[in-house]
């Protein structure tokens, strides 16, 4: 389902939405943890445009734009949602350990299994999952991640269904707050002092 204002990802958008996801988590901490490696840093790009053709190739995603130039992108999960051997293949995961390290990917599996875990455990059955919201610094301040955000929740009202993210910077919570979420638990990613904020928001009630 499309929505309106906004522009579906396609393969060929994905990379320079990589581009500007990388330069929107460039010095975030999560970043250094993520890719120990200083020398594979500048090669996050890389770990996005996997990741965003894995959510374009496979099924229960739904990927965002905010306009074909990718000044923001956003990635919700259905609680169904699925991927094959052959979309992680097609996505490029074979050449993610030549890119951004072993320690990468090991980490990130880690990190995807133990929030996944507690995501099962907080999150109703039912939910949409913000998996992935980042606005290019260029463009921040101008009501990207806003436009982003609220048509997914204005049809999320419609349909009866919660909202669930996850956030590494503290400074979010109370941008997501805003939108109506509420901070669940705080958490620390596997093996490290980074903490992790786990927020859920309820549909909001027809006035009528």
């Amino acid at each position: 389902m499309h929505i309106n204002e906004l522009t579906p990802l396609t393969l060929d958008l994905v990379e320079p939405a990589s581009l500007a996801c990388a330069r929107a988590f460039a010095g975030d901490p999560s970043t250094h943890y993520l890719i120990p490696d200083p020398s594979k840093r500048p090669n996050l790009r890389y770990s996005f445009e996997y990741y965003l053709k894995l959510a374009v190739l496979s099924k229960g995603y739904e990927v965002y734009a905010t306009s074909p130039g990718c000044e923001g992108i956003a990635v919700w999960v259905q609680p169904d949602a699925s991927e094959s051997v052959l979309d992680h293949f097609r996505a490029g995961w074979p050449f993610l350990p030549l890119r951004c390290g072993w320690q990468h990917l090991f980490r990130e599996a880690a990190v995807d299994a133990h929030f996944g875990k507690l995501r099962r455990e907080l999150a109703p059955r039912r939910h949409l999952y913000l998996a992935l919201l980042a606005v290019d610094p260029a463009h921040q301040g101008h009501g990207f991640a806003s436009k982003l955000i609220h048509q997914v929740l204005e049809r999320l009202n419609e349909e009866g269904m919660p909202a669930y993210l996850e956030t590494q910077n503290l400074k979010n919570v109370a941008m997501y707050g805003r939108w109506g979420f509420r901070l669940l638990r705080e958490e620390t990613m596997p093996g490290s002092d980074f903490k992790m904020y786990l927020m859920l928001r309820d549909p909001a009630k027809s006035s009528e």
